[in-house]
């Protein structure tokens, strides 16, 4: 017969618990014998090194805010260019999320008209410090460090609080924009349509237009999401604050024909329906480089523009070009290298490369907020993916140069998000936030309601057990949850509505555009400005065909776009002297 065996004894949670102790410490002993020298072949550091949010700053008792630890020395050079932002603090996530419960105020429609000085004064970006060829790449970058570190503190004690925005920490990503600004002939400045003037920073204006002495062009992205009257007025708007910058517009989509108020209910509505992919037809291209044409004429450098433009046939895109919105995250890389020149391994390299724009090439620079599309634009220009790009701002690690020509190249900078004093739930609702990093949506989802009529959009009901007899008082918190109802959305345990996924999603449907918050110029609601010089740049257009029907090839220019080329200078100074005269 078997031996017989003893009865198992009760293991009760405290054993188990300290069981679990022991075999953890075990385990740290062990791992203090390992030499992790052993390791270097796998090009990382210790883990404690790795810069994620959570590791990477240290909360200071005084202040109660996050700041930025500049040391770096173990990370690795492909985890250095991960954006850093300041962490809001558990008193800060609770009070917003009490705020949210209040009922909406809701705002007129000429709040959502915006002008350049909106945002009170404007914060200087930081510069690269002066260097010479007699030092050697360890004190420029010790004298980079030092000159941003104290940058950033001067921002925080000048600004600090609330009133001061999420922006860019990391020194490496801001190396990368001194890096494109020094090379570029041409900076291209990428904005998106439904607030450009957030994604201009005044600071860049003034540094390229007075001390680099560049010249600059500002790029409408996704014009398709707003109607052809507010991407006008924009232009006009733009032309007449910065005279120095000249004006084209892109999208990756078709503009709906149908889209004439952009501000309307069912306008909106009709925005929540439109399909996540759509077909790719992009548009505009030749409208940029037409104005880069009329830009710049570099000396000792013979651009074929007429044979380079004429290549773009927007009435028959090309059909292989893929959906250059992808959602993929992937922090590895960029996407494919074929064509594409990659210099980041000398960034740091004091070797007197291209410290100036090279004399052989026209390079044009694109930069810009995250999200904006820089990366979509290439892929445009270049009729097929170079370069990878995804909804998640800040995708792009380091910029690139990719050649469109033998002598005109293109450098693409990752989304740098710069200092400013707006309030940071604009910034999440304008994509220049990672969503998925996002710890309190309901302050953006508040702001969101109070501008458009964001329960209507979503068509959310009132709960049932309301007193009909009064207007129901909607709040961001009450959306939230009538949304999550709607789309199924309920916490695995209790099984209540998952108030903070439903946030996040209508987070990411407005970044996407499906729910359009859009801004308008001054004036745009309360005078007749805009409309007044649509008419009379319509009355110069009518004139000029008649007097000059035959124009010639080199400046013909797409008929359906109606600020394009040339005839766009001409015609915004004719607008504005007629509209000057005319109110005098």
């Amino acid at each position: 017969m078997p031996p017989k065996t003893s009865r198992k004894k009760p293991f009760s949670g405290k054993q188990k618990k300290q069981q679990l102790q022991q075999k953890h410490a075990k385990k740290m002993e062990k791992a203090t014998l390992v030499d992790p020298t052993s390791f270097d072949y796998l090009n990382r550091g210790p883990r404690e090194t790795v810069p994620s949010l959570d590791k990477h700053f240290v909360m200071p008792a005084s202040k109660g805010m996050s700041t930025a630890d500049f040391s770096q020395k173990n990370v690795s050079q492909d985890k250095k260019l991960v954006s850093v932002f300041e962490r809001l603090s558990h008193q800060e996530i609770e009070s917003e999320k009490l705020k949210s419960m209040q009922p909406l105020k809701r705002l007129p429609k000429e709040c959502m008209e915006i002008k350049s000085d909106e945002f009170s004064e404007y914060i200087e970006f930081p510069k690269r410090p002066v260097w010479d060829y007699d030092m050697t790449k360890e004190e420029v970058e010790k004298q980079e460090a030092e000159s941003f570190e104290h940058w950033v503190r001067a921002v925080e004690e000048t600004y600090g609080g609330d009133q001061l925005s999420w922006f860019e920490r990391n020194l490496e990503v801001w190396r990368q924009l001194w890096r494109v600004l020094e090379i570029s002939d041409v900076i291209l400045i990428v904005m998106d349509i439904r607030n450009p003037l957030l994604h201009f920073p005044r600071s860049l204006y003034k540094y390229i237009t007075h001390k680099l002495k560049r010249k600059i062009i500002g790029i409408f992205n996704k014009v398709d999401l707003v109607s052809e009257f507010t991407v006008f007025a924009w232009t006009k708007y733009f032309e007449e604050e910065f005279p120095n910058l000249r004006i084209a517009t892109f999208s990756c989509y078709p503009r709906d024909p149908n889209l004439i108020d952009d501000t309307a209910t069912y306008s909106l509505k009709n925005q929540l329906k439109k399909p996540r992919k759509r077909y790719y037809y992009a548009q505009g291209v030749r409208n940029i480089l037409s104005v880069c044409r009329d830009t710049v004429n570099k000396p000792g450098v013979h651009v074929d523009w007429k044979s380079i433009i004429a290549q773009y046939n927007e009435d028959n895109p090309d059909l292989n070009t893929n959906d250059d919105d992808s959602d993929n995250d992937d922090d590895s890389d960029t996407g494919s290298m074929d064509g594409l020149d990659d210099e980041f391994s000398h960034i740091l390299e004091v070797t007197g490369r291209e410290i100036n724009p090279h004399k052989d090439y026209l390079t044009l620079g694109l930069v810009g907020h995250p999200n904006v599309g820089k990366s979509s634009l290439i892929n445009s220009i270049m009729r097929r993916t170079v370069v990878s790009a995804s909804r998640t701002p800040g995708h792009t690690k380091h910029f690139q140069t990719i050649h469109i020509a033998s002598n005109v190249r293109l450098c693409d900078s990752p989304g740098l998000v710069f200092p400013a004093l707006i309030p940071r739930a604009l910034q999440i609702l304008s994509g220049m936030y990672p969503i998925a990093q996002v710890q309190e949506p309901y302050s953006a989802i508040r702001y969101l309601a109070e501008h458009i009529p964001l329960e209507k959009v979503l068509a959310v009901t009132p709960p049932e057990d309301w007193d009909k007899a009064q207007e129901y008082q909607w709040t961001a918190w009450s959306i939230c949850e009538e949304f999550a109802e709607q789309r199924g959305f309920h916490t695995a345990k209790a099984a209540r509505p998952d108030v903070y996924r439903a946030a996040n999603t209508i987070l990411r449907l407005t970044a996407d555009g499906r729910i359009l918050l859009s801004f308008k110029p001054p004036g745009f609601f309360t005078s007749s400005k805009y409309e007044k010089l649509r008419v009379i740049e319509a009355d110069l257009r009518a004139e000029q065909a008649s007097d000059d029907c035959e124009d010639d090839s080199q400046d013909e220019y797409d008929p359906g776009n109606t600020y394009k080329g040339r005839e766009n200078l001409l015609i915004s100074k004719g607008g504005f002297s007629a509209l000057l005269s005319d109110s005098e």
